[in-house]
């Protein structure tokens, strides 16, 4: 995303400020229990279904099933039963742990295959799936995140439960009663599969978000774009009170005062939208922070995602300009520090999504015993680059990475989208401060076997 582009410094919203004044102090944020401390040949630790042992996080639209395993490191002698019940308390634990608010999901929704049991059989390393089906009554308020709360046991053998598996959350959306822009295609054998999800990262600096509104898909109807990303904010030092910061520029603060009337219409059509974290010309990146000023912004990233309502946040580590030696609170700048960011982040707000793209890093490490799936949900590269290798990002689905992205301001529009969606990769990402009906058009035939549709409604930039 090399192009030249000018921020000036924005200040919060009054409501956004006075929602950050508690995270003045100096909180102290509990870590999450390593999950391989006390791994050995008979410990038992608990999985979903995409190998993920920390964070499980879904969208709930009236029923969803989540398997979660018992696995172990080696197989065992002989049988082991690990049993799974509703416990709220587990929820007040994170939340006393991590300084959260997360509501437990309500006993009634919540219902257990095989009344919570499942057995890691001698020989094997990974039990039956034991299945979670939330089934929602439409109680729920949309705009906050819930945990599912259970706690785990072994009821029979003589293998250890891992320390961070007593519990088990899983962390949900409800947006029962609400559209939903995801799309469907048909595979080889005819069945109905998830389509690849297209999102726009859009200069809001020209453009109003409300534009990617007026784009549908003529036999599906369901909205062409899944997402928005709001480019940028940004990530800044403030000299007097030593503190990195989230600002905004006029374009970002006047659009997310007036979330109501540009966001909220996007996300009642099923369509996610997420900020944007972009570096700022000073010391302050999201690849230098020492652990304990990352635990900080990390709360700062929340305050925001919660008074706007937002999905989550695709971060990026260009325009940044660190000091050499780094000063106090800052390191040198590497992916290790990036991905504690992005770490932290994840465990104050597991339901909402983290983002990156391979301009800045074409791998990532484990944090605490996490591998990148646990705190990372979307990867896409730069525009006009290839596919990625899921090998670089352990534990995030490969539908969940997406190549030859495109830059519709300098009309970089090239790339094998049927290759992408039969190579099951499930995302392509637009960039740009306009948009390119024509090759909008084509992706829709490739990615969807269907048609672009615009209404015609046009949404200039009414704030300033």
């Amino acid at each position: 995303m090399k192009l030249n582009k000018y921020f000036t410094y924005g200040l919060l919203t009054a409501v956004a400020a006075a929602s950050l004044t508690a995270c003045e102090d100096d909180a102290v944020i509990g870590e999450t229990e390593n999950p391989n401390i006390g791994v050995t040949d008979k410990v038992v630790y608990v999985a979903d279904q995409d190998g993920k042992r920390i964070y499980t996080h879904v969208d709930v639209r009236g029923t969803k099933d989540v398997q979660l395993y018992a696995n172990t490191p080696s197989a065992l002698a002989q049988d082991c039963d690990v049993k799974f019940v509703y416990d709220a308390a587990a929820v007040n634990q994170y939340n006393a742990m991590n300084g959260t608010s997360y509501e437990a999901v309500p006993e009634s929704m919540i219902s257990l295959a095989n009344g919570g049991v499942t057995t890691l059989h001698a020989g094997q390393t990974a039990s039956d799936p034991m299945t979670v089906t939330i089934t929602s009554d439409g109680s729920l308020d949309h705009d906050k995140g819930y945990a599912v709360p259970l706690r785990v046991s072994v009821v029979n053998g003589d293998a250890q439960l891992a320390l961070n598996s007593a519990t088990r959350l899983i962390f949900m959306k409800d947006l029962t009663g609400l559209p939903d822009a995801t799309k469907y295609v048909l595979d080889d054998d005819g069945n109905e599969i998830p389509a690849v999800r297209t999102m726009m990262c859009m200069e809001v600096n020209d453009m109003n978000p409300l534009e990617v509104s007026s784009y549908t898909l003529k036999n599906s109807g369901k909205m062409y774009y899944d997402a928005v990303m709001l480019f940028a904010a940004n990530i800044n030092y403030n000299d007097e009170t030593g503190r990195v910061y989230v600002s905004m520029n006029e374009n970002v603060s006047a659009i997310l005062a007036k979330r109501d009337h540009y966001l909220q219409p996007l996300q009642d059509r099923g369509i996610k939208v997420y900020l944007s974290i972009l570096g700022n010309h000073d010391r302050a990146n999201i690849d230098n922070l020492a652990d304990e000023t990352a635990r900080y912004y990390a709360q700062e990233i929340k305050a925001i995602c919660d008074v706007y309502k937002l999905d989550g946040v695709f971060y990026n580590s260009e325009y940044g300009e660190p000091i050499y030696p780094a000063p106090q609170g800052f390191v040198t700048p590497s992916t290790a520090a990036a991905a504690r960011l992005f770490y932290e982040v994840k465990k104050l707000q597991p339901e909402r999504d983290n983002i990156i793209y391979t301009y800045d890093f074409y791998s990532l490490p484990s944090v605490d015993g996490a591998q990148p799936g646990e705190y990372m949900d979307f990867i896409w590269t730069n525009y006009g680059g290839g596919p990625i290798n899921p090998n670089n990002f352990p534990g995030v689905p490969k539908f969940n990475l997406g190549h030859y992205s495109w830059e519709f301001t300098m009309g970089s529009t090239y790339g094998n989208l049927s290759q992408l969606r039969s190579d099951g990769y499930g995302l392509h990402v637009h960039f740009g401060n306009r948009m390119r009906q024509s090759a909008m058009q084509s992706s829709a035939r490739d990615l969807y076997d269907d048609e672009l549709v615009y209404d015609g409604k046009v949404y200039e930039k009414d704030w300033l």
